[in-house]
């Protein structure tokens, strides 16, 4: 009996602690992937880039990559941090570090291997390990789902990966980037052989001739929508700009490989193949 009783109060303890969690988050993958594991309530602060679930944006902001400080962290009193890696300066990870405050590092790499490890590695410092492995086989369901659309697909298209801040800014993806989700739908990229993000080439665009352009939302509105986006050098040139074949998608969903991968991908696979949208 006297076990039992002290089984139970292991339990209730774990429990409180768990309760008192107050997690900050640092790259917005990381908070998707909190609140998908169904710690949301448990975040008091993040940083600038999480605006999904809607509700973070009512936090307080820890701010953008070098503009985080471990004195801004720690005014919020958390006792859990969740970070990307390489996206707050190490120093600032070396204070905390010197702190009561248990720091989590996430190695994210923008693959569906790297978005397994990601859930997993904060499902278990959250305790959450059944919650991680429920989230991972329903993204693996929603890619072989899209795996199943995908053998009736009719062709496999060209599409140019394009991020772009307003008309200023304009780079093209390749390895290492939102491009890799290519390889889930059916398609390839246009300007495959790069790495990361380069300055668009008007010249290497019309050269390869990309059959759609694949955007984030917010670069295709900050352009003005349809008409901006073909007002950019050679898009017009191209099939995706003759053909008006530009697709925005929600940028965090298209962007973060996390907890909406597979939706993603779905939802991708369908814009890209249009004859499997009545299939």
């Amino acid at each position: 009996m006297k076990n039992v009783t002290l089984l139970l109060i292991g339990i209730v303890g774990v429990c409180a602690a768990q309760n008192q969690q107050r997690i900050i988050t640092a790259g917005s993958a990381m908070t998707e992937i909190v609140c998908a594991l169904g710690d949301c309530d448990k975040i008091v602060g993040s940083d600038r880039t999480s605006l999904y679930p809607a509700e973070i944006q009512k936090l307080p902001s820890i701010g953008y990559r070098s503009g985080i400080n471990a004195e801004g962290i720690l005014s919020l009193k958390p006792t859990m941090v969740i970070v990307e890696k390489d996206y707050v300066e190490l120093a600032v990870l070396q204070q905390l570090a010197g702190t009561s405050v248990k720091v989590i590092t996430v190695d994210h790499e923008l693959s569906l291997d790297g978005t397994r490890k990601a859930i997993t590695q904060i499902a278990v410092g959250l305790n959450r390990g059944e919650e991680g492995k429920k989230l991972i086989a329903s993204i693996e369901r929603d890619i072989d789902e899209a795996k199943s659309m995908l053998a009736k697909a009719k062709s496999t298209p060209k599409v140019a990966c394009i991020f772009n801040r307003g008309s200023s800014t304009v780079s093209v993806g390749g390895k290492g980037t939102f491009a890799e989700i290519l390889e889930f739908v059916g398609a390839k990229n246009a300007f495959n052989g790069i790495e990361g993000y380069k300055p668009l080439s008007t010249e290497a665009l019309i050269s390869v001739d990309p059959e759609y352009v694949l955007m984030v939302t917010s670069g295709f509105e900050s352009l003005g929508g349809m008409e901006g986006v073909l007002k950019l050098p050679g898009i017009a040139l191209t099939t995706a700009g003759k053909k008006k074949q530009i697709i925005a998608m929600e940028s965090l969903k298209l962007t973060n490989f996390g907890p909406r991968l597979g939706e993603a991908v779905k939802e991708l696979v369908v814009k890209l193949h249009p004859e499997l949208a009545t299939k």
